[in-house]
């Protein structure tokens, strides 16, 4: 019996699911073929059938962390919040501890950043498209101010790279000091 017409299709979407899931966990380098493909309950051979090697797989894996991490920031009962209101309702989503214990589903910045600045220019390209795209969903919310948008998301994504590093004591004093002030929202 033949595959459906969108087999092909909805078996890459699960390998790139489970990719950026392993990629946040374990880091690109350190994450194989074979390890990746089990995650996606797939074969070890499958995998060619999509991507011509692992390093052709990352572009799309950033592309589907950043939109995750977008829907988190910017959508998600946030849509409709902007300045000040949204600045404190998303950054105490993202400076969460749930969002720390949390990096198979949360941020690529501060899971990948380190890692991609190591590879190919493709996937220094890659990161920069999708962390573009998500400064320009910020700099909407900051009324087009893009260099707040740049600092805040800066400030936010060192501050959950550090809390993740760290014991649980020293973690939440980071993600409190960085973590907006309850600020009036204005009618």
């Amino acid at each position: 019996m033949p595959y459906p017409a969108d087999h092909k299709a909805r078996t890459r979407t699960r390998i790139i699911g489970a990719a950026a899931r392993l990629f946040r966990e374990q880091g690109y380098r350190a994450t194989s073929v074979q390890r990746l493909m089990t995650a996606a309950g797939l074969t070890h051979g499958g995998f060619y059938a999509h991507f011509a090697d692992k390093t052709a797989l990352l572009a799309d894996v950033l592309d589907h962390a950043f939109a995750q991490a977008r829907a988190n920031l910017l959508h998600r009962g946030l849509d409709d919040l902007r300045g000040p209101a949204w600045i404190t309702r998303a950054g105490r989503r993202y400076l969460s501890r749930a969002h720390r214990d949390a990096p198979l589903e949360g941020c690529a910045i501060p899971a990948l950043a380190a890692e991609v600045a190591r590879e190919d220019p493709n996937a220094r390209a890659a990161f920069s498209r999708a962390l573009d795209e998500t400064l320009r969903g910020i700099t909407e919310r900051l009324d087009g101010d893009r260099p707040a948008a740049i600092r805040l998301l800066a400030t936010w994504s060192g501050a959950l790279a550090m809390a993740r590093a760290v014991d649980d004591a020293l973690a939440d004093e980071i993600l409190a000091a960085c973590r907006p002030a309850e600020l009036p929202v204005e009618p």
